[in-house]
């Protein structure tokens, strides 16, 4: 069942949404999925039961903390269906009967009642307000009969749900419930609708602190409904792609909008969070630095670009001497820190994401601080070289669920990929000795890692983790993320082979039940990135297919078992860069130049992206088995022959 297809495309001129039709998939269903504005997130379970919807819903407010003020310390709410105000149709409980669920950036549920001496179609749309600390509910329903229909609100129309004293002040939660629109009030209690006529139900979910304003005093549910919709109009705006490969290009849409839309304000700024109902006003050196932020830095949206930024600037405190590895994780508002696995190869990871993302978007801050904080990094790896010449670290990104051992293949070759877009940096800054050291020492450890990690596990001439590692793990995946060929057909074949390959995903290692979309997505980009391309392109498309389309839809998750694939932000954004420096094979060499040589899989014959903000210039990249075109926004325009590596310089400098 879990591979069975319940979801498919619809386009509403020219927009795709995901649409399960309930009439042709009816057995009984529930799913979940997060959405996100700058104050509010919410985890909305949905479904049928019985042919009846069912919905909860688990509401988080980062800006709010709750005591202790830790990681999992912001303000979170698990409302208890008993206390919502509900409708009552002539009298009688409405409860919807779904024939359609659609999901774009919002959850809509569209149904008919005919109960009650009542007919009605129903649209029953749930989605998070853009910038007030709230989410909505808006129920809108159409009398289709020939007679009037009583509608009245049952239960309080306002109430406290929740009082709480947390570390910044008191924190309240509040449910409204206001019915809107009608011919005429009866007895003070509800409306008449009369046919042919609309109501509206609102439903809003409200949290503030102290004597904060209450925004549902002035709130116009349609309003805010439109300006969620604008909100994910231009989360897909930049970066437009073209395949010819609906699922494909369906997929990267969607994965754009949950890339995009866990930016929250907090008290230190505008920052990118997991989510996943407990990683909220807090980023960690994976998935903010190293996954979130190089994609951020194509999308020339300010919020996201920004959020980049602040991520970065979170750790700048945290550099010092050597001797103390900067923490994985600043929590809190940036107030604390998390440091429970020790260090992870964090700082390579910060090298790696922050070099790329500096090189892409041009932005290093003032006094080029973000420059200096690349600089620390790189000079934090080179200190944990040890006597075999590769870099130490207690762990890798898995926290020791898994034996990393001494030193790990993911954090050396994400270190090694940061020292090569570093020296590009130092060389685009003038700094040419440094630029040389950086590039030797990349050099240098990459011959040291193929001498330390090369291995032939079953067969497969590839990578072993660590020393003394005897079975496949999928973050062998990495060198070929940073251009290393060598042993590329024995890696390629061995991530995609039985051994790791299964019906939950990638695992992380052979032989257990754990997977993780994180390692699944480096792989296909790396792949893409050597080559491999129609390897790649078989398993992309199962990979689009059974995320977007069979039990647990839209985006791609964080890990199976644990997490119960919630749906991280930054996965999506892993995801989005299977595209730009996998299938296009980006690489940035300056602020104002890049190199790629693109390949398509026998499966395309073309593809194009549209907007990408890099590099100083708007641009697009068409591609196609004749060759490829660069058009800048202002009309210039660069061919080439496909196949072949080619470099494109703009005259515009960041």
């Amino acid at each position: 069942m879990a591979n069975e297809k319940i979801w498919f495309i619809r386009k509403e001129n020219g927009v795709p949404e995901l649409v399960w039709d309930c009439a042709k998939y009816p057995d009984d269903h529930m799913d979940f999925i997060e959405m996100s504005g700058l104050f509010a997130s919410v985890t909305l379970k949905y479904g049928i039961e019985n042919g009846i919807g069912r919905f909860s819903r688990i509401l988080v407010f980062p800006r709010l903390r709750r005591k202790p003020n830790i990681t999992a310390g912001s303000y979170r709410v698990e409302i208890d269906n008993e206390k919502i105000p509900y409708l009552r149709v002539n009298g009688e409980k409405y409860e919807e009967k779904p024939s359609q669920f659609i999901l774009r950036g919002r959850v809509e549920s569209r149904s008919e009642y005919h109960e009650n001496a009542a007919d009605m179609k129903a649209v029953h749309v749930f989605f998070p307000c853009t910038d007030k600390t709230a989410i909505c509910e808006l129920l809108t329903l159409e009398n289709i009969g020939k007679d009037d229909i009583r509608l009245e609100v049952d239960g309080e129309r306002k109430q406290a749900y929740e009082t709480y004293l947390g570390p910044k002040g008191v924190v309240s939660s509040w449910i409204d419930a206001k019915l809107l629109s009608g011919s005429r009030d009866f007895a003070g209690k509800g409306f008449v609708l009369k046919p042919g006529k609309e109501a509206r139900f609102c439903l809003i979910f409200s949290a503030r602190q102290g004597l904060e304003e209450d925004v549902s005093e002035t709130f116009r549910p349609e309003a805010e409904y439109f300006k969620r919709l604008k909100r994910v109009s231009e989360l897909v705006a930049p970066l437009k792609m073209e395949s010819g490969n609906e699922i494909f290009d369906t997929m990267f849409e969607f994965a754009k909008i949950r890339a995009g839309e866990n930016i929250f304000r907090t008290a230190a700024g505008d920052i990118h969070c997991p989510g996943g109902k407990a990683y909220y006003g807090a980023v960690w050196a994976n998935d903010q630095v190293e996954y979130a932020g190089p994609w951020q830095a194509y999308t020339g949206d300010p919020l996201q670009v920004n959020a980049g930024y602040t991520a970065y600037s979170w750790y700048f405190p945290y550099m010092s001497t050597y001797d103390i590895p900067f923490p994985s994780s600043i929590i809190a508002e940036a107030v604390d820190y998390w440091n429970g696995a020790g260090d992870r190869g964090d700082a390579a990871m910060y090298l790696y994401g922050a070099s790329r993302y500096a090189l892409t978007c041009g932005k290093l801050g003032p006094g080029k601080v973000l420059w200096k904080a690349i600089l620390w990094c790189a000079g934090f790896c080179q200190s944990r070289i040890n006597e075999k010449g590769v870099i130490t670290s207690d762990s890798d990104e898995l926290e020791h669920r898994l034996p990393s051992g001494e030193a790990n293949l993911c954090t050396n070759m994400l270190a090694l990929g940061g020292f090569r877009y570093a020296s590009r940096i130092a060389r685009a800054l003038g700094d040419h000795r440094c630029a040389d050291e950086f590039r030797r020492t990349a050099n240098t450890l990459e011959k040291k890692c193929e001498e330390y990690f090369g291995a032939d596990i079953h067969g497969f001439h590839t990578y072993r983790y660590y020393e003394g590692n005897t079975t496949l793990r999928s973050w062998i995946c990495m060198p070929l993320c940073v251009g290393i060929d060598k042993r590329s057909d024995g890696t390629s074949a061995a991530i995609t082979s039985e051994y790791l390959m299964s019906d939950a995903g990638q695992l992380s290692e052979e032989g257990t039940t754990v997977a993780w979309d994180r390692s699944t997505l480096y792989g296909l980009r790396g792949m893409f990135r050597v080559g491999k391309c129609n390897e790649a392109w078989d398993y992309l498309k199962f990979y689009c297919e059974r995320r977007l389309l069979c039990q647990h839809v839209p985006y791609a998750v964080e890990a199976y078992p644990e997490g119960s694939q919630r749906q991280l932000s930054a996965e999506s954004a892993l995801f989005c860069q299977i595209v730009t420096e996998g299938m296009l094979a980006i690489e940035a060499l300056s602020f104002s130049s890049f190199e790629f040589m693109p390949q398509l899989p026998d499966g395309l014959d073309r593809l194009k992206v549209s907007g990408i903000h890099a590099f100083g210039q708007v641009f697009d990249i068409e591609v196609c088995r004749s060759g490829w075109t660069v058009r800048t926004e202002d009309g210039a325009s660069l061919t080439g022959d496909y196949g072949k590596l080619a470099e494109v310089e703009f005259k515009v400098r960041v």
